[in-house]
């Protein structure tokens, strides 16, 4: 779907490409809910699934169901999503590009939510030291292991240093396996985390990415400082934000969520 910028402080809700979207301006409302066996969107009361209300740079979720639980995924970020459950009223989104999924399942059971860009409150200051040096051989093993769940969110699986070794090597980086492990060793007392008696070398490689992402330190654009074409990575797919503002049909899987 191509599309012109939308009115100013409005949302826009695409049933990808299956119908004209709607746009919803500032303080508006819609309904959602299945027809013919499709979710539809419009003002119809029939539509009984639940509500959307623009409000500002967010929006707010309803689920009027009284049974199953929604899901609102970041299409832009490493893929958080907001767990909406049955009847739960006015639930603020804050994502700026989301996937509404209502069922689980195949069939045609979701739709994309287009917010306005966020309006900074302030402009940053520039002080502060990074905690992680993103010019460091530590960085780019965080990377690594990263990567998987940049790319998909979906995955579970975070690399081994054997692999991490031979994503570096492709990428013209030797490091062996030792190394590797040497370096998330670092990583793990630099994020100031602490294994547990008995606790694996993969519980540290896990408790590192998930730090990482859960606070950003490593976000999609650091995917370039680990150049080459990843095993499995779809063909021309950009990490990072989806390419055109209101372009439909991104496909971003989901990470940890935000329970309302």
């Amino acid at each position: 779907m191509s599309r012109a910028e939308p009115a100013a402080r409005s949302v826009l809700i695409s049933l990808d490409g299956r119908s004209p979207a709607v746009e919803l301006p500032d303080g508006d409302s819609v309904r959602f809910g299945w027809r013919a066996g499709e979710i539809a969107v419009g003002t119809d009361r029939a539509l009984t699934a639940g509500r959307i209300d623009a409000f500002g740079d967010y929006w707010l979720m309803s689920n009027s169901g009284t049974a199953g639980t929604y899901c609102v995924e970041n299409l832009e970020g490493a893929g958080e999503y907001v767990k909406v459950r049955a009847g739960r009223a006015g639930v603020p989104i804050p994502f700026e590009l989301s996937r509404v999924t209502l069922t689980v399942g195949a069939g045609s059971n979701s739709f994309t939510v287009y917010a306005p860009e966020h309006r900074p409150t302030a402009q940053p200051d520039g002080g502060g030291i990074p905690l992680l040096d993103e010019e460091s051989r530590y960085f780019q093993v965080l990377v690594c292991l990263c990567e998987p769940r940049l790319l998909d969110c979906g995955a579970a699986a975070v690399p081994t240093p054997a692999q991490v070794a031979a994503r570096l090597s492709a990428a013209g980086v030797p490091l062996g396996r030792s190394a590797v492990n040497y370096h998330i060793d670092y990583l793990v007392k630099k994020l100031g985390t602490a294994a547990p008696r008995g606790m694996t070398r993969a519980w540290k490689r896990d408790t590192v990415v998930t730090l990482a992402l859960k606070f950003d330190l490593v976000r999609p654009e650091h995917l370039g400082l680990v150049p080459g074409r990843v095993p499995g990575r779809i063909p021309g797919r950009v990490p990072g934000r989806v390419p055109g503002r209101f372009a439909g049909g991104a496909d971003r899987a989901a990470r940890p969520a935000l329970h309302v």
